[in-house]
């Protein structure tokens, strides 16, 4: 799959899609390396959960910039809600998975 980036408030972030290499033993879906403006999303996932990823880093991203100092567990309720919200209503979150 080709990497490609995307712009989070007005930040180019890069997309790869590449397995993340687990810190603490703990295998990852997706990071954001914030200060490389990187996001490395997994693509031995099926394509839903490759957007879901993807919408959850762009939340942590938005986190930060933001400086909302969300928790992480609430990052993984906006990102699931979210996610069913556009999915229900026929958005089309396809184009953040391919290259």
């Amino acid at each position: 799959m080709k990497n490609r980036t995307i712009k989070i408030l007005g930040y180019e972030y890069s997309l790869h899609f590449s397995p993340p290499v687990p810190e603490g033993g703990m295998s990852e879906a997706g990071r954001a390396c914030i200060g490389k403006q990187v996001i490395i999303i997994d693509p031995l996932q099926c394509k839903q959960a490759q957007e879901s990823s993807v919408l959850h880093e762009m939340i942590e991203a938005l986190n930060y910039h933001l400086d909302l100092k969300l928790q992480h567990e609430t990052i993984m309720q906006l990102e699931a809600g979210l996610y069913q919200c556009l999915k229900d209503n026929g958005v089309d979150l396809s184009s953040l998975v391919k290259g």
